[in-house]
């Protein structure tokens, strides 16, 4: 899928490091924090894993199937992160991997007293606009795309925990931090989107379900602060804690989901482009293509070869 924000892969393993085709395994141990670099050189099926602390999971190259305990199978590709708690059982098909093509992935295990204290530092240090809200992970929504921030915190991460500097533990540390901040706001930005009743009552949601009934309107941020009762100062605050973006990102955001919706039907891109929105077709091309690194030309001629 174009437009992800990937993290880059790591250096494989030589030939003769390699213990297995199937899910070798390296590793990099901290004091708080494991990082396990898996390759597989061969096609496979239902391969086990666990972890007995919580994991963060990022594909870095190839395309696995992933079968997690009380969920449904869903395939997984790079630019995509799964977090899991402790002890979460899990079998992976590896279909495409191949000696001269093989899958890398990673799994970042945190122990629980480095989560305990890091929920509990945020928490405490910067408390969340509404008091009854805390900062806390969600383990209703564990398989997320990964936005610019987490791509790279995370590269940054590895690549202090693989080096040989002699502050990598305070260092990772620092960055653990921030990363667990982006991954709690994408975590609740991938809630919102989903928009069921539970989430119908909360600011986000109700917000995003005004947008996209009225998409095709010019919709301001003083339309939006008006629409939940709220001054723009608090609108900001709110969407800054909770998801990491303006309100007005999300109207983007919505905008050009609407748009890829439509891009799958028979209308022309102009048709398109004034349907979600947008003013100037000039400027609605220009932003897709930066956001989905594909014109809206493109992409609707790629789904319509799908669709055939």
């Amino acid at each position: 899928m174009s437009g992800k924000n990937l993290i880059r892969a790591l250096p494989f393993s030589k030939e003769k490091e390699l213990s297995t085709l199937v899910e070798n395994r390296r590793a990099f141990t901290l004091d708080n924090f494991e990082l396990n670099i898996y390759e597989t050189y061969q096609a496979s099926s239902l391969v086990p894993l666990q972890f007995s602390d919580m994991v963060i999971i990022n594909m870095l190259k190839g395309k696995k199937v992933m079968h997690v305990n009380d969920m449904p199978a869903f395939d997984y590709f790079p630019g995509e992160t799964i977090v899991l708690p402790a002890s979460k059982p899990m079998e992976i098909d590896f279909p495409e991997a191949a000696l001269q093509d093989p899958t890398q992935c990673t799994a970042l295990v945190v122990s629980a007293d480095k989560i305990e204290q890091t929920l509990n530092y945020l928490n405490e240090s910067y408390p969340k606009e509404n008091k009854n809200i805390q900062w806390n992970l969600s383990w209703e929504n564990v398989h997320f795309a990964n936005t610019s921030e987490i791509a790279s915190l995370t590269d940054r991460l590895f690549s202090t925990m693989t080096s040989s500097d002699p502050l990598k533990d305070v260092l990772s540390d620092l960055l653990f931090k921030e990363l667990l901040v982006r991954i709690i706001q994408q975590q609740k930005l991938s809630t919102v989107a989903v928009s069921t009743k539970e989430q119908g009552s909360s600011v986000l949601a109700h917000l995003r379900n005004y947008i996209t009934s009225n998409i095709n309107d010019k919709l301001t941020i003083d339309q939006l602060s008006q629409h939940v009762n709220m001054s723009k100062a608090s609108l900001f605050r709110v969407f800054k804690e909770e998801v990491g973006i303006t309100p007005m990102e999300m109207v983007i955001q919505e905008r050009l989901n609407k748009a890829k919706e439509l891009l799958r039907t028979k209308l022309s891109v102009k048709e398109v482009c004034y349907a979600c929105g947008f003013s100037d077709v000039n400027y609605f091309v220009r932003i897709f293509r930066k956001r989905e690194n594909m014109t809206p030309g493109n992409y609707q001629r790629r789904a319509e070869t799908i669709v055939s």
